[in-house]
């Protein structure tokens, strides 16, 4: 969802501080929304490479770039066969948390840094206001099953988990730095379709009847109702960003 990710892909890209000329490679980056940034900031003369697992994804990504030249590379990120010491910077938004192997993709992002490389990675700290919302209305509406689901996504390490797991794969000078956002976006009845319809839910929210969907958004709506202004939701959302050097 651009109304979210790009907002926190900015802030990661500021924490990190790219530099002109400087190489990228964005992990998990699905519809390259991170990535398109990191190339604005490097500029002509640096690299940027978008990694993801998921080929529709990466076509989409592709489509956006509009010319952008970008590098889209299909593959595991535990295993990605690109030469070591290739990047100066390893960026992810929101992908550490689904890595079938974490020890394993932290790994390989300290072989492709090169010496002084830095990684920057965010996960959600915790629960939003709009999350909470919206997973209790599932749980309601659609199955306790398919809601926890959702909150497991999350469901993320502690700041000291954080710290712990990559000093333990040989990453220096490690820091995890809290980012906190107040989130606008359209008020529920217009919002939570548009969300659902992104999301591995879809066809569940899609299945229900018409007064059963009118029944969840009416249910998120009224947990909201504290944060509505004028015709939007503004409420605040917070991320961990972990930040480590080779």
């Amino acid at each position: 969802m651009p109304l979210w990710f790009g907002r926190w892909a900015e802030a990661l890209i500021d924490l990190v501080s790219l530099q002109k000329s400087e190489s990228v490679l964005d992990v998990a980056c699905g519809t390259g929304v991170t990535t398109r940034m990191a190339k604005e900031k490097v500029g002509p003369n640096g690299r940027v490479d978008g990694l993801d697992i998921n080929a529709p994804m990466l076509a989409t990504a592709q489509e956006l770039a509009d010319g952008l030249d970008v590098n889209w590379i299909e593959s595991d990120v535990c295993d990605s066969g690109l030469p070591s010491e290739t990047y100066d910077v390893i960026l992810s938004q929101h992908g550490y948390h689904y890595f079938p192997d974490k020890p394993q993709a932290l790994k390989e992002f300290l072989r492709l840094l090169v010496p002084g490389g830095r990684l920057a990675f965010s996960i959600w700290d915790g629960h939003s206001p709009y999350t909470n919302a919206i997973c209790a209305a599932v749980e309601h509406h659609i199955s306790a099953e398919i809601a926890n689901k959702q909150r497991s996504q999350r469901q993320t390490p502690s700041q000291d988990d954080l710290k712990e797991q990559l000093s333990a794969q040989g990453f220096t000078n490690v820091a995890v730095h809290r980012q906190k956002l107040m989130i606008d976006v359209p008020l529920a009845p217009e919002f939570v379709p548009l969300h659902l319809g992104s999301m591995p839910i879809a066809g569940a929210f899609a299945g229900l009847a018409e007064a059963a969907q009118k029944a969840l958004i009416d249910e998120v709506t009224e947990a909201l109702s504290d944060y509505v202004q004028g015709d939007r939701l503004v409420y605040p959302d917070a991320v961990h960003v972990a930040v480590g050097y080779k």
